[in-house]
């Protein structure tokens, strides 16, 4: 009798060394299966919020430009704070006032981007060259001898918001010291900096505009490299653009 519960004792012991082998073995594998799926979970998370800051800076500019009284100036710092509040967690502000940081983890590029036409060059050629503008021809007169950037896609406002020298807006800059302090650009740079040209902006967005009609443009970049555990994320950093 003595025997046989010596030899099941033995049975459990070397059953119980099995099951944590086992264990030990499919943990291998489960581990980085659950913080891949954590990863992935967190980083679509913040993919939305991503987007949800695009979507709402494009918004905000669309009420600054259409209601000029609201106060809405986005190149202020008090009025970026919206912005920084809706990126929370990703690492764009700077203190506790949800000021931005320029060397934070995101940024935001408000731009405003016109095909110029005859209006644009009317207020940015002074004075009109001679017999411009006429009342015949298209453009009443106005084309790119006498207004270099005519019937082209020009900046017409550009603010950053955040960390503006880790990334680099999808429609490219503006030139150096062309954008005033409220981010507008002068009508003059607009008509004839040839450098101000967004010459890709169809090409980005999908979208083709008429002579004087603008594009309101919002994007956001933020790194979220903190979530990326075992190195699951090829890319880190999130993108998203809206357009008004």
């Amino acid at each position: 009798m003595q025997t046989i519960l010596d030899k099941k004792q033995m049975r459990r012991r070397k059953q119980g060394g099995n099951t944590i082998l086992e264990f030990a073995l499919v943990m291998v594998f489960l581990v980085p299966m659950f913080a891949g799926s954590f990863t992935i979970g967190l980083a679509l998370a913040k993919d939305i919020q991503v987007s949800n800051v695009a979507r709402d800076a494009v918004v905000l500019m669309v009420r600054s430009v259409t209601d000029p009284e609201s106060g809405l100036d986005l190149s202020q710092t008090q009025n970026q704070r919206i912005i920084v509040r809706a990126a929370s967690g990703l690492g764009m502000n700077s203190d506790a006032q949800q000021d931005p940081s320029s060397s934070g983890n995101a940024v935001v590029f408000l731009s405003k981007v016109v095909m110029v036409g005859p209006n644009e060059c009317s207020l940015g050629v002074i004075p009109a060259p001679n017999g411009v503008p006429t009342t015949t021809g298209p453009g009443y007169g106005w084309n790119a001898s006498n207004c270099a950037n005519y019937g082209l896609y020009a900046f017409e406002y550009r603010v950053t918001i955040g960390n503006g020298t880790r990334w680099s807006s999808t429609l490219g800059s503006p030139p150096a010291g062309t954008v005033q302090a409220n981010g507008t650009i002068t009508a003059k740079n607009i008509a004839t900096n040839t450098a101000g040209q967004v010459g890709n902006f169809s090409a980005v967005t999908g979208m083709t505009l008429s002579p004087s009609i603008f594009a309101l443009v919002s994007e956001m970049y933020a790194d979220v490299s903190f979530l990326n555990f075992f190195s699951i994320l090829r890319n880190p950093t999130l993108y998203a653009r809206s357009i008004s």
